[in-house]
């Protein structure tokens, strides 16, 4: 059912007739002789629209102000509003019978995707920007000239890069919208995105920075409790939401293994504390089974306790509670950087770290897909795929 939302004028106003919009588009409506009348102008919720629809509506008014101070003259308000509308199609007092707008379709397609995992960061960090921006483009994107439209002005706000991230978005988006019966095609799914100049990644940690880096925190005055979870970052190729949601049942001390199977994700808005981060799994659905070297092995068990409950977290914060990352970044890991003399790289960097030496020591972007927890090469090959060293030619028959 369509949506009416009221722009100006009618009870509490001056202006007699009210201004609405209908899925991008403007509509007057008003009351006169206890009959309401509904008049579509068939004009875009634009500056332009907006100010030809205050003419129209200037123009009713006007008649009906007549009508009030000499109803014994000719009338001029016309009821069948064709004065208003001239070859108007259909009668101009119906209703438009038309599907959810664009905004209530990207809020349903946001709640589809939040029960379909989508962390409580994106939709704070990339579904709400994006229905921010659908309410400034104000109209209704029932085909590809308008989707392109769309691009168009998100392109002029965004770098290349983020506009192909919004494109890729998009595409989901419409992909949903086919397959929920409310669009017949995906209007943005022939659009290209631009080219874009590949930008290297932040440098990973040396070797020695890693050792420059655990050696500071491990002899820290307060930030020494950090320690194992640092050490674990850099070793397990984890993300840090993995690491933090870490529990005693997927820790296996006889086998010597590890399993990554889920995560203690930001809550909704992106918030960061203890309280407000929610069980999930990991990022691409993925279970990792990561076999523990003797020094990892050893630091778990010199963790446990003995009573350690199975769901117990791993890793907490000084105090108890799940670790907050944002403050782990900006307060512990800042400062160890900057008391070992190295630049400071986020925490997500001990990641990129391990598996860029993965790579580096075995050449295998195969080992560093499985711990990184990809189902294909195509991710790893692109961010370390220049990492592969020793490469041999084949020779087809013996040198002279």
């Amino acid at each position: 059912m369509a949506k009416w939302v009221k722009v100006e004028g009618g009870r509490g106003s001056s202006r007699r007739v009210a201004v609405y919009d209908v899925d991008g588009l403007l509509w007057l409506r008003w009351t006169w002789q206890g009959e309401r009348y509904s008049l579509g102008v068939e004009l875009a919720h634009t500056n332009a629209g907006l100010k030809a629809a205050r003419t129209l509506a200037s123009r009713v008014e006007s008649d009906l102000a007549h009508d009030r101070e000499w109803p014994s003259e000719a009338p001029l308000f016309d009821p069948t509003l064709a004065k208003y509308r001239p070859g108007l199609a259909k009668p101009v007092s119906q209703t438009p019978t038309t599907g959810p707008t664009t905004i209530e379709l990207w809020d349903m397609f946001t709640e589809y995707r939040r029960a379909n995992g989508t962390g409580g960061v994106s939709i704070s960090g990339r579904y709400k920007p994006m229905r921010a921006n659908l309410e400034r483009f104000g109209k209704t994107i029932a085909d590809e000239p308008t989707a392109r439209e769309f691009m168009d002005m998100i392109r002029g706000r965004q770098s290349a890069s983020s506009s192909s991230g919004a494109l890729s978005m998009l595409r989901g988006f419409g992909r949903w919208a086919v397959q929920a019966g409310h669009w017949q095609t995906n209007h943005f799914d022939s659009i290209s995105p631009l080219k874009i100049s590949q930008k290297p990644r932040r440098d990973a940690f040396t070797a020695d920075e890693v050792q420059r880096f655990l050696a500071a925190i491990k002899t820290d005055s307060y930030y020494w409790r950090y320690h194992d979870f640092a050490y674990a970052l850099f070793h397990l190729g984890c993300r840090p939401s993995e690491l933090i949601g870490l529990r005693w049942q997927h820790i296996d001390l006889e086998r010597g293994l590890v399993t990554i199977c889920e995560s203690l994700s930001r809550g909704e808005n992106g918030q960061t504390a203890g309280y407000a981060r929610q069980r999930r799994g990991t990022k691409t659905g993925s279970i990792r089974y990561l076999p523990l070297a003797a020094d990892l092995l050893a630091m778990f068990r010199g963790r446990r306790p003995v009573d350690a409950s199975p769901d117990a977290l791993v890793f907490t914060a000084p105090r108890g509670g799940p670790i907050d990352d944002h403050l782990l970044s900006q307060r512990c890991w800042r400062a160890i950087c900057e008391k070992a003399g190295i630049p400071y790289r986020s925490p997500y960097t001990a990641r990129h770290t391990c598996l860029s030496h993965i790579v580096e020591q075995t050449g295998s972007l195969a080992q560093a897909a499985a711990v990184a927890g990809h189902a294909n090469l195509a991710m790893v090959s692109k961010t370390y795929g220049h990492l592969v060293t020793g490469i041999q030619l084949p020779r087809y028959s013996d040198p002279d």
